[in-house]
């Protein structure tokens, strides 16, 4: 093996011991945001909606998946969807779709990529800051139903 073959071995196996150590940040920072955003929801909404980053079962070689959700407590109605996130084998880049149907028909399409932990926190920040999200939509929804059972009580 010559000195250069030896420095692009060196190179390769450093490169790929960074990505398997970014891999579980990546995720982390999915929970992370998720979780802030959560329990926004559950301050906003006095504890009648949960936010849920929900993981979606795959086979062994799959990527790290997991499906956004907005539940009514104490509700029989199913949660709505906010979108699918996959995270690479090697973290980052994460990946969204609006829907679990639009990932389920066209998982090598993602709407969205997230580069890193800032784009992904900025993501995260729209989805709880713009009134035209469907978070915030569906958060306004949960929370004019909750008024209207305080005025029949």
């Amino acid at each position: 093996m010559t000195a250069a073959t030896a420095d692009f071995t060196d190179l390769l196996q450093h490169a790929l011991k960074e990505a398997k150590a970014q891999a579980p940040r990546a995720v982390d920072d999915l929970r992370r945001c998720a979780s802030q955003a959560a329990d926004a929801v559950a301050r906003v909404t006095g504890g009648v909606g949960a936010l849920e980053l929900v993981p979606i079962n795959q086979s062994e070689n799959a990527k790290t998946t997991y499906q956004l959700q907005l539940r009514k407590i104490n509700s029989e109605a199913p949660p709505s969807d906010l979108g699918v996130y996959n995270a690479t084998a090697a973290g980052y880049p994460i990946e969204r779709w609006y829907s679990r149907a639009a990932w389920e028909e066209h998982p090598e399409q993602p709407v969205k990529t997230f580069s890193n932990s800032f784009e992904l926190e900025g993501h995260f920040k729209w989805l709880v800051s713009t009134p035209e999200s469907r978070l915030v939509v569906l958060v306004s929804f949960l929370q004019q139903q909750a008024s209207e059972t305080e005025r029949r009580s």
